[in-house]
């Protein structure tokens, strides 16, 4: 049990700090009204942001140590990929909040609907239920890019868990298993159920686009979802690098971002039934099904609003990253793993009932 308190009190402190690090969307209880389209708005704030990085990639160096008096000696110009992916990365994939999602949510230009934390479908969820959520009360605004509605936070999803899994399939010369783990495994514990009690389905479609927009960047693989050769945004041209096709939304965007069709799955039963409550209108029958046709990935709800199903709990996802990794932990290991957590939901429990007695 004192493990169990620990770990929760690990959460609540970085929860203090950190009280942006994870939000939900409510799409259920939107205003009822036509949002103005902001694609391209977005789409000129990715265009400004590439001729920043691009600058910074084509930047060029001084020769360590050299000296001359007719002024600095530079290194010899040449594309980097490590010097382009860090000004990319720079300028998109900022750590707990992306830049695109902070520009969709402060600029007066994007139209947006918001809902507040007590308007919305989790109101009635306890500070030990869901530290994250209830303590910052951050819900995220809903957009529309090209007619379809998504929160803000997929923007951060999009480019900054996108490069997360980029990094983790090592530019996608590794299986991409291997990042649609990473996403499994942040929606299980940090960035989803153990913070939120919210393991949202949205938000991994959201970062195996963003895998595609980065592997896209050069090009260097296949798609990695339909593994089709794909053009790419930048080349080598006379030893700098330069942008040769534009960024467009379309490829990525679609129905299985909106979390009332793509809908989110609850850490139990008891949060369920608390959301259920809202009486929300899940509409999985619209998920754009054709485009996602690797049934195992895992990153579509077909059943609607329902319970974290046994696989995506920490302790199943230690078991599948050990099998990715050629290792084999004693099942002893995953039992307590197990027992560690149903103890925790337990005293998480408890606590929420003396809350909300008092």
């Amino acid at each position: 049990m004192k493990t169990a308190l620990h770990f929760l009190v690990a959460i609540v402190c970085s929860t203090a700090t950190l009280q942006t690090s994870a939000a939900e969307v409510d799409q259920f209880r939107i205003p009822d009204r036509a949002l103005r389209d902001s694609g391209f708005l977005l789409q000129e704030e990715v265009q400004r942001r590439f001729d920043e990085a691009l600058e910074q990639a084509n930047r060029r160096v001084l020769k360590p140590g050299a000296r001359a008096k007719s002024g600095p000696i530079y290194q010899p110009r040449k594309c980097r990929q490590d010097k382009l992916y860090d000004a990319l990365q720079w300028q998109f994939a900022r750590p707990v909040i992306g830049q695109l999602e902070s520009f969709a949510e402060q600029s007066e230009r994007i139209d947006k609907a918001v809902v507040s934390f007590a308007e919305s479908i989790y109101q009635d969820f306890l500070w030990p239920e869901s530290p994250s959520l209830v303590l910052s009360e951050r819900i995220s605004a809903v957009i529309n890019v090209h007619g379809i509605e998504i929160g803000t936070d997929k923007l951060g999803h999009f480019f900054t868990e996108g490069f997360s899994y980029f990094e983790a399939t090592e530019q996608l010369n590794k299986n991409i298993e291997f990042g649609l783990h990473l996403g499994r495994w942040t929606e299980s514990l940090y960035f989803g159920a153990q913070t939120t009690g919210v393991f949202s389905y949205a938000d991994l479609v959201a970062n195996l686009n963003g895998l595609r927009f980065w592997n896209k960047i050069l090009a260097n693989q296949p798609d990695p979802l339909n593994q089709k050769a794909v053009s790419p945004y930048i080349e080598c041209h006379d030893k700098e690098w330069r942008q040769v096709s534009q960024f467009s939304w379309q490829p990525y965007v679609d129905l299985a971002w909106n979390e009332s069709i793509n809908c989110s799955a609850l850490r139990t039963s008891h949060l369920l039934d608390k959301v259920a409550s809202h009486q929300p209108l899940c509409q999985p029958e619209l998920l754009p099904i054709a485009k996602y046709q690797v049934e195992d990935w895992d990153i579509l709800n077909l059943q609607g609003l329902k319970v974290m199903e046994k696989e995506m709990e920490p302790e199943m996802l230690v078991w599948e990253k050990a099998k990715l990794s050629d290792t084999n932990p004693p099942a002893s290991l995953i039992a307590k793993l197990r027992a560690v957590r149903l103890n925790w939901e337990a005293w998480r429990h408890e606590l929420a009932l003396d809350t909300q007695q008092k």
